[in-house]
């Protein structure tokens, strides 16, 4: 793959651990005294978004006020510390050898979650913010993605219409109305009719992003839609009413 190339042309030579800069385990980024610092999304989760919870419900509470169009979502790890390390220096530092390791983690919860689908997209980005990062970090996991999971990815199937404001930062009500009328039909749209469409992206916060792509992906006559991610936030803390 030349994906693959272009990868180990930029790693650092030897597995080293993103955190310390010691000896890396067999997955060549972390180290075994750091991995603690890489928390599994396991245990009490979000049974719609997959989000770990706070209180002992089935549901979070931004998925029980706010209608999220696709059937599930699951992610590897707790979006804090080493999960959000290694996404800012994947994402925002050009560590694109990350992507590989970032993937396989993410195939694993795949598995782990029998979630069965047909064909895979991206959350996608504008040409503008593309180019301005210097790659698509989400079409990048799904190559890896595509060929550990031999599940075909559809690029270009949903696109970015609206330059909109960066999700991150922005409060639960503004990623809602952020993300309106942001996505639509690309020109591979037609391969999602009747799939089971697997959407893939970095990390779920509150769902919005991911909500306002499967809406697109049913209006495609997909026949579901899933999402993966690397890492999710905590749920929403009741007793303080804010993301944690």
């Amino acid at each position: 793959m030349a994906v693959d190339r272009l990868t180990r042309f930029i790693s650092p030579a030897g597995a080293v651990c993103v955190f310390c800069g010691g000896e890396a385990d067999g997955c060549g980024v972390v180290c075994e005294k750091c991995r603690s610092r890489l928390t599994e999304n396991a245990g009490r989760v979000c049974k719609k978004c997959g989000r770990v919870l706070i209180a002992e419900e089935e549901y979070c509470e931004t998925c029980r006020n706010h209608s999220r169009v696709f059937d599930l979502a699951r992610s590897r790890y707790v979006y804090e510390d080493g999960a959000r390390k290694i996404i800012t220096d994947y994402k925002y530092g050009k560590a694109l050898y990350l992507a590989k390791v970032i993937a396989h983690d993410m195939a694993e919860v795949y598995a782990a979650a029998d979630m069965n689908c047909t064909v895979m997209i991206n959350a996608p980005a504008t040409p503008a913010r593309v180019k301005e990062r210097g790659f698509d970090h989400t079409a990048l996991l799904c190559e890896y993605l595509s060929a550990e999971l031999h599940i075909p990815f559809a690029a270009d199937a949903i696109v970015k219409k609206k330059d909109n404001s960066a999700q991150a930062g922005l409060s639960g009500a503004e990623r809602e109305e952020n993300v309106l009328g942001a996505y639509g039909r690309g020109e591979n749209a037609k391969r999602l009719r009747g799939a089971h469409v697997l959407i893939v992206d970095d990390v779920l916060t509150t769902g919005a992003t991911a909500s306002a792509v499967a809406r697109e992906a049913y209006k495609c006559r997909a026949a579901g839609v899933k999402v993966l991610t690397y890492a999710s936030t905590r749920s929403v803390n009741i007793l303080s009413g804010g993301e944690i």
